[in-house]
């Protein structure tokens, strides 16, 4: 698997898997395993990672600069990145050196493009300054989609009542932003939610009929949004 690669003379400032927040959940003031205790992954339902797998991926710096190329995958309960260095390592990138990754659909990056995430919008890090948060962008051109995927502890009692079980809850925001910095937020994608954000002239009422555009699939809204972009592009 190791194929990795990264520029002369930089390492990606990271640390051991298992040493930083990806080491397990913290439940806070937790009756059984005392307060601020960490759960292993293990005992925890669901997971915690955009992918299972690892994927190649390129991993750029804050300077929008490839720094390296290797097997990722991003854990969005802690917000860290994954990624196997030349010698076969398991690294986590450390807080605030990553500015964009692209992962790739193939074993290397030659080919086709399945993901792009980028850290720390503004719109989501308002709300939490002191942790990194990866979106994904969906489209490019003067409006994007950007999809938001928040990993999210949760507790509940057993059947029995006799233990507390764990697992983990995915919850979604969707954003479009434009190139001037606005955004507008919503959990769900829907063609007012869509709409109401640009603006719309006849022609592209047209086009969407035509093209039986449904604002409720991520597909649709992508496609839409290329053809928004090119019209005014145009």
């Amino acid at each position: 698997m190791v194929n990795s690669s990264f520029s002369q003379g930089g390492v990606l400032d990271s640390s051991p898997v298992g040493t930083t927040r990806d080491a397990g959940a913290v439940v806070f003031g937790n009756s059984t395993l005392g307060t601020n205790q960490r759960i292993p992954y293990e005992r925890i339902s669901g997971s915690p990672f955009w992918k299972p797998d690892f994927q190649m991926a390129s991993i750029l710096d804050q300077n929008n600069q490839v720094v390296g190329k290797a097997f990722s995958k991003l854990n969005l309960y802690s917000n860290e990145l994954y990624f196997i260095t030349p010698k076969g390592e398991l690294r986590v990138a450390a807080p605030g050196k990553v500015r964009k990754v692209v992962f790739y659909k193939g074993r290397d990056t030659t080919s086709a493009v399945v993901a792009v995430f980028e850290t720390n919008p503004p719109f989501i890090t308002e709300k939490k300054p002191n942790e990194d948060a990866y979106a994904q962008v969906l489209n490019t051109g003067e409006f994007q989609l950007l999809k938001h995927i928040e990993i999210l502890l949760q507790t509940g009692d057993s059947l029995m009542g006799t233990y507390k079980r764990y697992y983990f809850l995915e919850q979604v925001n969707y954003y479009i932003n434009d190139k001037s910095g606005k955004y507008n937020h919503f959990r769900k994608l829907n063609r007012n939610n869509i709409l109401e954000t640009l603006t719309i002239d006849d022609s592209i009422k047209t086009w969407i009929k035509q093209n039986d555009i449904n604002f409720k699939k991520e597909e649709d809204v992508i496609r839409f949004l290329n053809y928004y972009n090119s019209r005014k592009k145009g």
